[in-house]
């Protein structure tokens, strides 16, 4: 079968409508470069510690070091505040691919598959950053279709503002 593309996803998304959620950050004594390490170099040990209590464990479908940045898939085990505990398929994607505009120097792109063969992004999640005098500045932004439950948006942020 044929793989899904995400900005063919993302645009049929985007037709309909959608519901993001926003969350800054600063980011004190980190800088740019160090999260750019982080998401190619994050393993079950480390990822744990980014939220012991919400993540579960990880790993990689697809390792950066096998596919590079862009393409690499992490299967995360996690719960979203209240929300029960589920596996996310995330598959990095080009910058490019950001469904919306960017503002930031340094931008992932992640790509939330929905289960089957297809691989067909059921939302976004974009992180973009960028350095300061204190350190760095990044904001978050998720994208899903229409009819996401407030309280889970609610969780997401929650959950977010902790990692």
């Amino acid at each position: 079968m044929k793989k899904s593309s995400p900005d063919v996803v993302y645009k049929e998304l985007l037709q309909g409508e959608t519901v993001s959620l926003v969350v800054e950050h600063e980011l004190r004594g980190v800088t740019p470069e160090m999260i750019d390490w982080w998401w190619d170099n994050m393993d079950n040990d480390t990822y744990r510690l980014w939220h012991p209590q919400d993540h579960l464990a990880l790993e990689w479908q697809i390792p950066p070091l096998q596919a590079g940045h862009v393409g690499a898939i992490s299967m995360a085990c996690e719960k979203i505040s209240d929300v029960a505990a589920q596996i996310l398929r995330i598959r990095w994607e080009e910058p490019n691919a950001a469904p919306l505009a960017t503002i930031y120097s340094h931008v992932n792109v992640g790509s939330v598959l929905g289960p089957g063969p297809d691989d067909i992004p059921l939302g976004c999640i974009v992180h973009e950053y960028e350095e300061t005098s204190y350190g760095t500045r990044m904001r978050s932004t998720f994208t899903f279709p229409a009819g996401m439950p407030p309280e889970f948006l609610d969780s997401l942020r929650r959950h977010n503002i902790v990692e």
